[in-house]
């Protein structure tokens, strides 16, 4: 998606602001910014002006008295855009950084960001303001709103047969801790069903013993043998081992001292996506495993010790 982005360049610090907060839409590929910074020199500034404005689905205005007394930037962009706006080929979004008249332009009838227009200088802190800005702007890629119904899968389909194209991403510890949490949702729902299933079969109980955000601990029984087997699966805390974010045993024991050291899984990324990998002492290897897979490969040695395959 390109935004054609509107600005005086008395404003150029409100400009330098907000490209930094859209860095990370930029970055997923959902967006690129068109700023008259672009043109090179010798060009004619109405035809490039002209051309990316027509080329464009977003138009952010960033909304002064010095924009609004600009008689390029307001004259003539933002005229054009309210005009493409009409036509259906573009959706315009001011952005109010200093008090101004705007609510008496034509912008008063556009919802203004951020919170309804409040001006980004009478913020305590103006990276909240712009915070607020992307996360709105993230919405409405999300929801489809640009370019007569564009989404965002319409977005990141490819542009030619048989191209898959990726965007690197940087991954920080908040984006390990939430697919940490999510894998192990899944992993704790894959036990629960296999547990139902395992106890419609003649001979062979389940039961789940304890859960709850950091473990599960259950116990199957083979009445045909005898046998019995405890697990406990844990996901690790900050404290533990520094390649362990995934550990189980075959005992009701959760402390730290109880896990196999080649039961471990680690999350491992590379430019673009975060997985999982077994990173035991003796059987560490570089194959990429889902939280499904882990759940299948742990519940396979499980009901092996109780003589079930």
């Amino acid at each position: 998606m390109k935004a054609f982005i509107s600005y005086s360049h008395k404003d150029v610090g409100y400009l330098d602001k907000l490209t930094v907060h859209l860095a990370q839409i930029k970055r997923e590929g959902l967006i690129t910014e068109w700023t008259d910074q672009e043109i090179t020199a010798g060009s004619s500034l109405d035809d490039s002006i002209s051309s990316a404005l027509s080329s464009s689905q977003l138009f952010i205005s960033i909304v002064s008295p010095d924009y609004i007394a600009s008689h390029y930037c307001y004259e003539k962009e933002f005229t054009t855009a309210l005009k493409l706006q009409e036509e259906g080929r573009i959706t315009v979004i001011p952005i109010i950084v200093e008090p101004c008249d705007w609510k008496s332009t034509p912008m008063g009838a556009i919802k203004a960001l951020p919170d309804d227009g409040k001006p980004v200088s009478e913020w305590t802190n103006p990276n909240n303001a712009f915070a607020k800005v992307a996360q709105e702007i993230r919405k409405l890629l999300n929801i489809g709103m640009v370019n007569q119904g564009i989404t965002v899968d319409h977005i990141k389909q490819p542009t030619s047969p048989g191209r898959n194209y990726r965007a690197e991403k940087i991954f920080t510890e908040v984006d390990r801790l939430n697919f940490k949490e999510k894998s192990f949702e899944v992993i704790k729902n894959y036990f629960k069903l296999a547990m139902s299933e395992f106890n419609g079969i003649e001979n062979l109980q389940a039961k789940l013993l304890d859960e709850d955000k950091k473990f599960i601990t259950c116990l199957i029984s083979n009445k045909g043998n005898l046998k019995d087997a405890y697990i406990t699966i844990s996901v690790s805390n900050e404290d533990g081992f520094r390649h362990s974010d995934l550990n189980y045993n075959f005992t009701k024991n959760r402390t730290q001292n109880t896990f196999s050291l080649d039961n471990i899984f680690s999350i491992e990324h590379d430019n673009y996506e975060l997985f999982w990998q077994l990173s035991g002492m003796h059987s560490r290897n570089e194959e990429r495993l889902t939280d499904k897979q882990i759940a299948e490969r742990i519940w396979n040695e499980f009901i092996a010790q109780v003589g079930v395959s």
